[in-house]
């Protein structure tokens, strides 16, 4: 007889394929906009503070690769850490290439630092919330499949 209080792995359909799907498509938005030539275009003339920009931005890759990792049953404490790592991998490679001269960027190793901490803020923030929206899924039926 099957443990009532087991919780069921978590839907891996529709949703969670849409998910990561956003994720990818965030992914590459943000490498566009971190080589874009001139980032004021994208920007405007009074651009929020650039290590603001850098922690916002990487919070929420961080987040959605934390979120799509939910949703697929894989938000362990050893895929938390796989997935930081790569991410301050990916934020290493995204800033060393913004100075190739057809980007026309310069790189910033203090940019990554901002970086690597938009990926804590968006990481932890989803290993908080995951097991609460994981409860009220459950409670509501919306969990099942």
């Amino acid at each position: 007889m099957p443990d009532p209080d087991h919780q069921r792995p978590p839907p891996t359909g529709w949703p969670a394929r849409l998910l990561a799907a956003v994720t990818v498509g965030y992914a590459c938005a943000l490498v566009w906009a971190t080589h874009h030539p001139q980032p004021r275009d994208l920007l405007g003339p009074d651009p929020p503070p650039d290590k603001l920009l850098h922690v916002g931005a990487y919070a929420v890759l961080a987040a959605l690769v934390a979120a799509t990792l939910a949703a697929w049953g894989r938000l362990s404490s050893r895929g938390v850490r796989t997935a930081a790592a790569t991410l301050a991998a990916f934020a290493v490679v995204d800033e060393v290439t913004q100075p190739l001269p057809w980007f026309g960027r310069s790189a910033d190793p203090i940019d990554w630092v901002f970086d690597v901490a938009g990926i804590v803020v968006g990481v932890a923030g989803v290993v908080v919330l995951a097991p609460v929206v994981r409860r009220l899924l459950a409670r509501t039926g919306a969990g099942r499949q």
